[in-house]
């Protein structure tokens, strides 16, 4: 059995000073309605050599001179307003020894188990009032060779996009390319603020998502599924329209039908996680740090669609309708609702509504971190503590995709059973935790 002991930890500051340097930040509209945890994400290497963790300390103290608000603490300054005090405290980094485990035992053994334990943050939930890093890092090196670089960072500061902008940048330090390019790479741009105002929050609270209020004391299931190259083409013609799919729109739909199958007597509300940074007037710098991401909810056009690329299609539609209006309408009406301002929709009587949230980490160059090394075998969503969640990732080759799904373990058995999912999906491993509302 896997066994991690944790050999040191320190706290890696700039190396500039940035105390007195850089102003606080305020937190954007966004970053005050994005869920309050940690995300949590692990790089897997075949290969170990006794000189990684000094390089990646040093790389990563260059790093935060540019990405500086990682390295500091969000505070609540005046009434209801929190912003990020770059103070220089630091991203803390951790070494560990794992053994009795190799990278593949590791894939194929209990995931959520020993996932908490390769991660610097052992906890889900994110509370700024306790003053925590915003960023940690942990080196977990195995006695059968290789290391487990494990992330974890706090949602308020950074989704998903701005993980991987900053986690490249990092492994091209390491690297030595990213201060030595020409012309220089584009530098972090922390103004999200000034596209989205916050507003004040007279009752700072801290709670849980929407995806983990209801059901909380069922058992819920963690899994990855992988979709290789192969599958893919023909998941993407499935369809028949005369447009093919994309890889997102094509394994999304096919994940809707077999939970629309295993949840039948509910109705599906479901949203994806939309990337807008290029989608306002005018359009944003893709190096913009902050969470500009917004959730659109797909129109369900019935069954008799299923078969000829509806889903697909619906996906497409409400995809390509999110511009700067619907993220400023979207973004004010969920404050509203967080405030208790409005209500949400209420679904039909009788029928209980089942809310699934979509999110793609597609195309955001996970593979391309290799910090000077070699590229990650694999690479995983560390996060366990959700429900009703998709999640899609780039397998290696960057042609097929893994889907990461938690559901509750009795859906999951049914959806593992789909004669269509079983088709498709060429392998799979992970567990059942315990209880989503134990962390």
């Amino acid at each position: 059995m896997a066994k991690v002991t944790i050999l040191s930890t320190e706290t890696i500051k700039p190396s500039q000073p940035t105390t007195n340097s850089f102003p606080s930040i305020p937190l954007s509209l966004l970053d005050q309605l994005a869920p309050p945890i940690y995300t949590h994400i692990l790089f897997f290497y075949s290969t170990y050599l006794p000189e990684i963790p000094e390089k990646l300390k040093s790389s990563l103290s260059r790093s935060l001179n540019y990405f500086y608000p990682f390295a500091g603490r969000i505070r609540e300054i005046g009434k209801g307003k929190l912003h990020v005090e770059c103070n220089g405290e630091g991203a803390e980094f951790v070494e560990a020894q794992v053994t009795g485990a190799t990278t593949e035992s590791i894939r194929h053994g209990p995931v959520v188990e020993i996932f908490n334990e390769l991660l610097p943050i052992k906890k889900s939930l994110f509370d700024f009032r306790e003053s925590g890093p915003l960023l940690a890092v942990q080196i977990n090196v195995l006695d059968g060779g290789g290391f487990i670089l494990g992330v974890s960072i706090s949602h308020f500061i950074a989704d998903g996009a701005s993980l991987s902008m900053f986690l490249n940048w990092w492994s091209r330090t390491a690297s030595g390319f990213a201060e030595n390019l020409s012309p220089a790479p584009l530098l972090p741009r922390f103004d999200c603020d000034a596209v989205f105002p916050p507003e004040e929050m007279p009752h700072i609270t801290i709670h849980k998502r929407s995806s983990e209020d209801s059901g909380s004391n069922q058992d819920v299931a963690m899994r990855c599924f992988s979709i290789n190259s192969k599958a893919m083409e023909t998941l993407k013609q499935v369809g028949g329209t005369t447009t093919q799919s994309t890889r997102v729109e094509a394994v999304s739909a096919l994940i809707w039908r077999c939970i629309k199958r295993v949840q039948a007597r509910n109705r599906l509300s479901i949203s994806h996680c939309v990337n807008f940074r290029k989608r306002m007037a005018p359009v944003l710098s893709n190096e913009s740090i902050g969470n500009m991401w917004i959730n659109v909810e797909i129109p369900d056009l019935g069954i008799e669609t299923e078969s000829t690329g509806g889903i697909e299609q619906s996906i497409r539609r409400a995809v390509q309708g999110v511009d700067e209006n619907f993220v400023r309408m979207k973004a004010q009406e969920m404050w509203d609702v967080r405030e208790g301002k409005e209500q949400r929709a209420k679904g039909i009587e009788g029928v209980e509504t089942v809310e699934w949230i979509f999110t793609s980490w597609c195309r955001m160059g996970w593979y391309d971190c290799d910090f000077g090394f070699e590229a990650p075998d694999w690479v995983a969503c560390g996060i366990t503590a959700m429900k009703n969640v998709c999640m899609l990732i780039d397998a290696k080759d960057g042609q097929g995709m893994e889907v990461w799904l938690w559901m509750a373990m009795e859906e999951m058995e049914r959806i593992e059973s789909d004669s269509e999912f079983r088709l498709f999906v060429t392998s799979s491993f992970g567990e059942s935790i315990n209880r989503i509302s134990e962390y």
